[in-house]
């Protein structure tokens, strides 16, 4: 990968971490709900230090109360807007190299969402494990995929927001299967203690809407009214919400739940093996 596109990545990253409210944005959805859920659950059982790498605003650290709290992301100005009396410890660095932080610092590392941004996950694998400390662990979430690998997408919503994208007309944004994680994991010596997916319920509660979705899509290309694309997007995160919460009430969910074979995000858990 050149240094031109590596830099124009890194600018579109700047852009986002200073424009985008992601927190704001994404965890008001199912699947940031959900993801945010799980995500939570499992630090829930962490004591030591933690590493987030991709930390964005520090939302999950800011949950944390299990010990020291670090965070890394590739964009300065979204660490600039995490609060300076929160008692984060935060560092500008890339996933795929961290060479800035000590080998063995780390009781646990956190990479949510992170590893599919990346062009060389490998590398981010053995940062990883170069930081934990021997019986230490990870979790991992990405994207899950069927059919084809997506790999270079179209900024989409972000250039609502004025983010510019100078790299192939849009940003990296790939995807992978539990089983491509865990072949990643354990090439780089880690222990897999448990792999699958999550967010079957997007699969049930997002279909109606979805259709309506592309509908409305399909409608703007007359109008080419982005108010009206931010409100069709609006209403089907909303409407997902809706039927979500429908079914768990009534409890259709246990009947439809066993039916879904896979979530639309990716989840491991490794550790470190100890020293022999």
């Amino acid at each position: 990968m050149s240094s031109t596109i590596q830099s124009a990545l890194r600018n579109f990253y700047e852009q986002v971490g200073d424009k985008y409210p992601e927190e704001e944005l994404v965890y008001e959805t199912l699947r940031g709900r959900l993801r945010k859920e799980y995500v939570l659950s499992v630090l829930a059982t962490f004591r030591g230090s933690l590493l987030d790498v991709g930390c964005n605003r520090g939302m999950y650290l800011l949950h944390y109360k299990g010990g020291f709290r670090c965070g890394i992301d590739l964009s300065h100005a979204v660490l600039r807007r995490v609060p300076s009396d929160c008692g984060l410890h935060l560092v500008v660095a890339d996933a795929e190299n961290l060479a800035c932080l000590r080998t063995a610092q780390f009781d646990h590392v956190l990479c949510s969402e992170v590893l599919e941004h990346c062009l060389h996950p490998q590398r981010v694998f053995a940062g990883i494990f170069d930081v934990l400390r021997p019986g230490g662990t990870a979790l991992l979430t990405t994207p899950n995929y069927r059919g084809k690998r997506p790999q270079w997408i179209a900024p989409g919503v972000l250039t609502d927001f004025g983010v510019t994208c100078e790299c192939n007309a849009g940003y990296y944004h790939t995807a992978y299967r539990p089983a491509e994680l865990q072949q990643m994991a354990e090439k780089t010596g880690f222990q897999v203690l448990d792999v699958g997916t999550l967010e079957k319920e997007v699969k049930y509660a997002a279909k109606v809407p979805a259709a309506l979705l592309i509908a409305g899509r399909l409608f703007n290309r007359l109008l080419r009214s982005e108010r009206l694309g931010r409100a069709n997007e609006a209403f089907f995160h909303r409407f997902t919400l809706v039927i979500y919460r429908v079914m768990r009430k009534t409890r259709l969910e246990k009947l439809v739940l066993p039916f879904i074979r896979e979530g639309v995000r990716s989840r491991i858990l490794l550790q470190k093996p100890q020293i022999q």
